[in-house]
């Protein structure tokens, strides 16, 4: 898309403060092998240093935010991934039932069991 300089479509941002905020503390950390969520010391640091006092459910919200970001950036990698916001009345119903019954054989299969 960069190479043709195009745009993506974005889904609307109800609370874009909540993404600012994610932005300012990260969205990572560093780690050995790449990005990692940013950790519960990250948000504590960059209240302290920016003088907020998140309610609990905001820095989960943070830290959850962050672990979704990094997942979807190791999914991403992949040329044919679908955009995380998909809208769920686009789903193919045999893409789906194919891809539980992979799930199901697979964990059938990881239990020594024969299909």
């Amino acid at each position: 898309m960069a190479i043709d300089d195009l745009a993506p479509d974005f889904p609307p941002i109800r609370t874009p403060w909540v993404i600012d905020w994610l932005m300012e503390v990260g969205p990572t950390d560093p780690g050995g092998m790449g990005a990692v969520p940013i950790s519960w010391g990250s948000i504590e640091h960059w209240q302290r240093c920016i003088g907020h006092d998140l309610p609990p459910w905001i820095a989960r919200l943070l830290r959850r935010l962050s672990v979704e970001f990094v997942a979807e950036t190791v999914r991403a990698r992949e040329p044919d991934c679908p955009p995380p916001w998909t809208a769920t009345s686009s789903l193919n119903r045999d893409e789906v039932s194919r891809k539980v019954t992979n799930a199901f054989r697979a964990m059938t299969l990881s239990k020594g069991e024969q299909p």
